[in-house]
């Protein structure tokens, strides 16, 4: 049984003794040298950590409560010890995540809630993990840190007792400290990547699956060649693509396309997102503005709208992705209210026609869960603020949304507009933004409390009213842009969509800080923003070697990565529909028509498996899915005798087909290939055993059949989980 202690039971002294004897006694200070990256310190014999209880300072097992309790907080605390941690100057704990796999492959995520240097041996850091709260007494745990997208060695643990737990990794090894003790490095300073010489050709290439639609030879060529700071400036300068803009049609498609008398495929161009579609993928493989696509679609993702709810109609839905388009590099604060004002927002989440008798909530709950500040308060860094009993503290309440549905009424479609094709039939007006209606009775004007406590005063006599309520709209969103919330909680979003699902918080941070302050003293600039998540350090590097680090491909981007990699060609018709040829369809991902407002798949979905480790692109990935994207790369491969998909087949991605001849000229070496194809499409990560298999199974392909064995390296590392996911 153990016996209390209390906080004056170790001194300082005391402790740094204690550790020092153990290092010595396990055999650390050994001659064995530590490896590059960051490395928990292990016994000399096995791979069991050298870590103590935060309090006691006693080795394993841990208990899963502290023995001496300080807060509400009583989960136990431990302590390894590491080296190699590059932290970056004002980089702390939040710059590293911890995890752990149980024996039964269960992982779980410890928070690292201080990292400091070992007094007399600064070259170490003593790493504190808070221990989660959903692992129990499970015996041995495999424990790893990660910085910067980079993972350490993986050490034993004991949680509850010690014994059982998964194997050591392969090729495991001791990981003593060195003898003798190396000097402790120079805090490094952030890359600020300006130099063409750091966009190396690897780096090139995520870069590129992160800022694009996917690489391309004559794209790696140019930011190896003029970097990536400059690249991202010609981004940001280059001209908006855009949708064209389609015709406004009216609401009944049998008035639209009337039955025998309608334009062939009438239905499929006025009453479907195919011609949205269409132009997505033409824009996508073409488009000379990637950056800004890739931005919009994110957004499109954040700030939700659905064809599936505007009766299918592209007219609907076209100027709402203009929006998005035009504002991807302006302020943050515009995009909000040029959405809010969106006529297809407004039908979608029913502000369109809200008025002051029962206000709908939909816009005012959605604007804040989803589209800015989220349920709870955060901290500058995206973790949630804890109230004194460890609990999550509220953004917002119900009387908080009701007021901002009080905000939003009165708001109306523009003036109608005539149908183009007999220039009589009026039309709803789906392409201007929304205007106040005529009818101020729909007006709530009454003063309502806002975040925070802030008023938005109610009308004065003599005021208009039209005036007021406009004003009054820009009180409301001046409220929600200024909140500390937007930052980290738009920040965190961005660079899941664009780079990782499961961010540090002091990347998340960095990057909130560039929002709150554009260095010029503008909050909201998207354009710093975006160039402040793809330059962070932990964007950056080669390869990262955090198996938590990174994004599962979305069929969009599994696609267009494909055809932007072989330099498709195609007769321009690909869409997302029909069956055994759909592209996006039968991946579970309709263009343009996500399920809900929680967009195409939840943003909180955690990995199976997991406690906390999230992965938004696998809540639409199952069994069955695995197998379609595995079609979907054969078809593109193998359809057609390799000639792509038949051009005779309608409405489906006709034509469309690869190049790969520059790749199939490498054949008669089956490892010139592989090594040529690991590089363009896994930027030089393929794992050994993987390239090895490969490389074998191409062999056995005869020399004389080129296409064949280049057809299946290919499809062997687009349909790898390697691959599948983005790192």
């Amino acid at each position: 049984m153990r016996k209390s202690l209390s906080p004056r039971s170790f001194t300082s002294l005391q402790r740094l003794l204690s550790v020092c004897a153990l290092l010595f006694f396990c055999g650390a200070f050994s001659l064995v040298e530590a490896a590059g990256g960051p490395t928990i310190l292990s016994d000399a014999s096995s791979t069991r950590a050298i870590a103590f209880e935060a309090v006691t300072y006693r080795r394993e097992p841990f208990p899963l409560t502290m023995p001496v309790q300080f807060s509400a907080d009583t989960r136990n605390r431990i302590v390894l010890f590491a080296m190699n941690l590059d932290l970056l100057a004002g980089e702390g704990a939040n710059a590293l995540t911890a995890d752990a796999e149980d024996s039964t492959h269960r992982h779980y995520t410890f928070t690292v809630e201080n990292v400091t240097p070992f007094p007399g041996y600064e070259w170490m850091s003593q790493v504190t993990l808070r221990l989660s709260d959903d692992i129990g007494d499970v015996g041995d745990v495999l424990l790893r840190i990660n910085l910067h997208g980079m993972s350490s060695n993986r050490v034993r643990v004991g949680i509850g007792h010690t014994g059982g737990g998964p194997s050591d990794d392969a090729g495991a090894v001791t990981t003593p400290a060195p003898f003798p003790a190396p000097q402790p490095t120079p805090v490094p300073t952030p890359n600020p990547y300006t130099n063409p010489a750091f966009a190396t050709t690897n780096d090139s290439v995520r870069f590129l699956e992160q800022a694009t639609w996917g690489p391309t030879f004559s794209d790696l060529a140019h930011v190896r060649s003029i970097g990536y700071s400059a690249y991202l400036s010609e981004q940001f300068n280059a001209p908006v693509t855009n949708y064209p803009t389609q015709d406004l049609y009216p609401t009944d498609s049998t008035v639209g396309c009337p039955s025998g008398t309608a334009p062939a495929n009438c239905t499929r161009d006025r009453y479907s997102m195919y011609p949205l579609q269409i132009s997505f993928f033409q824009r996508a493989l073409t488009g000379q503005d990637q950056l800004r696509q890739r931005v919009s679609f994110a957004l499109h993702k954040i700030l939700v709208v659905s064809g599936r709810d505007l009766n299918n109609m592209p007219s609907w839905v076209g100027p709402y992705l203009q929006t998005l388009d035009r504002d991807a590099f302006g302020n943050f604060r515009q995009i909000l209210e040029d959405v809010t004002l969106n006529p297809g927002m407004g039908n979608y989440l029913d502000m369109l026609g809200n008025t002051r008798v029962n206000p709908n909530e939909n816009y005012a709950r959605e604007i804040m869960q989803l589209f800015s500040v989220g349920v709870d308060q955060l901290n500058p860094d995206g973790t949630p603020k804890l109230d004194a009993q460890g609990n999550r503290i509220p953004t917002y309440d119900q009387t908080t949304i009701t007021n901002f549905a009080r905000v939003f009424t009165g708001w109306v479609l523009a003036p109608q507009k005539k149908w183009p094709v007999d220039g009589t039939t009026n039309v709803l007006n789906y392409q201007d933004p929304m205007v106040l209606s005529s009818n101020t009775n729909t007006y709530d004007t009454a003063s309502k409390t806002l975040l925070n406590g802030v008023v938005a005063p109610a009308i004065v006599t003599g005021q208009n009213a039209t005036v007021y309520k406009t004003n009054e709209l820009k009180i409301a969103l001046d409220n929600i842009f200024n909140h500390p919330n937007v930052g980290p909680y738009i920040s965190r979003e961005l660079i899941k969509q664009l780079v990782t699902s499961n961010p540090s918080p002091a990347y998340v941070q960095r990057v909130a800080a560039t929002f709150n302050d554009n260095g010029q003293g503008v909050r909201g600039d998207m354009k710093a923003v975006i160039a402040a998540i793809l330059i962070d350090p932990e964007a950056r590097g080669d390869a990262k070697t955090d198996p938590n680090y990174g994004r599962l491909r979305e069929p969009v981007q599994l696609v267009t990565n494909m055809l932007r990699t072989f330099n498709a060609s195609s007769d321009g018709n690909i869409s997302n529909t029909g069956t055994r040829f759909g592209l996006l369809l039968d991946m579970d991902q309709d263009l343009f028509n996500p399920p809900t407002v929680f967009s195409y798949f939840p943003a909180d979905y955690s990995v199976p498996g997991t406690n906390s480790l999230f992965g938004p692109e696998f809540g639409i990935l199952s069994t069955s899915d695995a197998f379609r994207r595995a079609n979907f790369v054969n078809a593109l491969l193998l359809a057609n005798n390799g000639n792509g998909f038949p051009v005779a087949i309608p409405d489906r991605p006709t034509g469309t087909q690869l190049n790969y001849s520059s790749y199939q000229a490498l054949a008669g070496n089956p490892q010139q290939l592989v090594d040529s194809l690991d590089a363009a499409m896994m930027h030089g990560t393929t794992s050994p055993s993987m390239k090895a298999s490969i490389v074998q199974a191409v062999t056995n392909i005869a020399s004389s059949n080129a296409a064949l064995r280049t057809q299946t390296a290919i499809y062997l590392i687009a349909t790898s989980s390697q691959y599948q996911v983005e790192r």
